[in-house]
């Protein structure tokens, strides 16, 4: 912990201008990780139709900043927990859930609903059938005689 020594209003504007830098710093990190997470998921949907293009690169936005705040805040969970206690005047105190738990919740919600238009965007992929070596079993069943 860094150990302040001078005026009161100077210490005080030093340690202003440090959360600022902080502040900055932080946000310039979480716009870094949306931006890695904004071509993650780009480089997934470079070949969908380019009438649908618009609209899946603004849900992708939408996707990577909410997946990168709930990734935030899933930290705080597991740090704070997901209760908090609270207390309304003098004698009305308890428990109730935390304000991240409940953003996290809200956030999940929304992701998954966007995350769901992205997939319906996605194109329709033809289904394979497994190739399985002749075994002569097909002919066998169509050739039995109804008993």
């Amino acid at each position: 912990m860094k150990r302040y020594v001078g005026d009161p209003e100077e210490i005080q504007e030093e340690i202003e201008r440090e959360e600022k830098r902080d502040s900055a710093a932080n946000y310039l990190e979480k716009q870094k990780r949306i931006n890695k997470e904004i071509a993650r998921l780009k480089k997934l949907f470079k070949n969908i139709d380019e009438n649908k293009k618009k609209l899946v690169f603004t849900t992708i936005d939408d996707v990577a900043f909410m997946t990168i705040t709930m990734q935030d805040l899933r930290e705080n969970i597991v740090r704070n927990g997901t209760t908090c206690t609270y207390k309304n005047g003098e004698n009305q105190f308890g428990t109730k859930q935390s304000p991240d738990a409940q953003l996290y919740l809200q956030l999940s919600q929304k992701c998954t609903q966007a995350m769901k238009i992205l997939v319906d965007c996605l194109p329709k992929t033809e289904k394979i059938k497994p190739t399985v070596p002749e075994d002569d079993f097909d002919d066998f069943v169509e050739g039995r005689e109804d008993v």
